[in-house]
């Protein structure tokens, strides 16, 4: 399981993540970082991912599994806020 970070989400912009719905597996389109500022809570500086999710897709919030480019498995909370004919935008948030 890999450790999420904002450089390892920039690297993978415009990438897709294969994540497990109860319909299959997906792919969700890694589409931007927005890093935040630092705070005393946490060691690096916060940030947010939005993920573009198939227009099909189940628009739920919760813990998905998913699979980096490489293969690695990771999990992360997420968030629908948006939906249109492109797809369902979530957002990752790390604080």
């Amino acid at each position: 399981m890999t450790n999420a970070s904002a450089e390892l989400f920039e690297s993978l912009i415009g990438q897709d993540l294969g994540v497990a719905t109860a319909a299959g597996t997906e792919a969700w389109r890694v589409v931007s970082v927005k890093r935040r500022a630092a705070h005393a809570l946490r060691s690096d500086p916060p940030f947010n991912v939005v993920l573009l999710a198939p227009a099909s897709n189940d628009r739920r919030q919760g813990t998905r599994t998913s699979e980096l480019p490489d293969g690695t498995a990771f999990e992360f909370f997420a968030v629908p806020f948006a939906a249109d004919a492109a797809g369902v935008s979530y957002e990752l948030v790390y604080n």
